[in-house]
């Protein structure tokens, strides 16, 4: 029973955090309208011109690869270590072994 409960509380957690991730990121999401907003172009275009290598210098080009290719093996890496709270909560239940004896006198 400790087990189960100390496992729901983390799952709580995790709930906790990834309702805070959620609300983070719709901030995100709003001022990245706010900022499309101001710039008048739509994602596509802004899309577009950043993955056009003629717009930008070589060194910034660079840059700009180099950030990239950090983002995505940094975004590997987190998806790769979520951990599945209801695999846990089956491996735990797996754990815990009955009491296969009776108490005699």
């Amino acid at each position: 029973m400790f087990i189960i409960d100390e496992l729901e509380k983390k799952i709580q957690k995790h709930e906790l955090a990834f309702q805070e991730l959620l609300i983070k990121t719709d901030s995100l999401n709003e001022q990245v309208d706010d900022l499309l907003g101001e710039l008048k172009v739509s994602p596509e275009q802004l899309t577009a011109y950043i993955e056009n290598k003629e717009n930008f210098s070589e060194e910034n080009w660079q840059i700009i690869v180099e950030q990239r290719q950090a983002l995505d093996e940094k975004l590997k890496t987190e998806l790769a270590n979520i951990r599945n709270p209801l695999k846990n909560k089956k491996t735990y239940s797996e754990r815990i072994v009955p009491q296969h004896w009776l108490f005699v006198r």
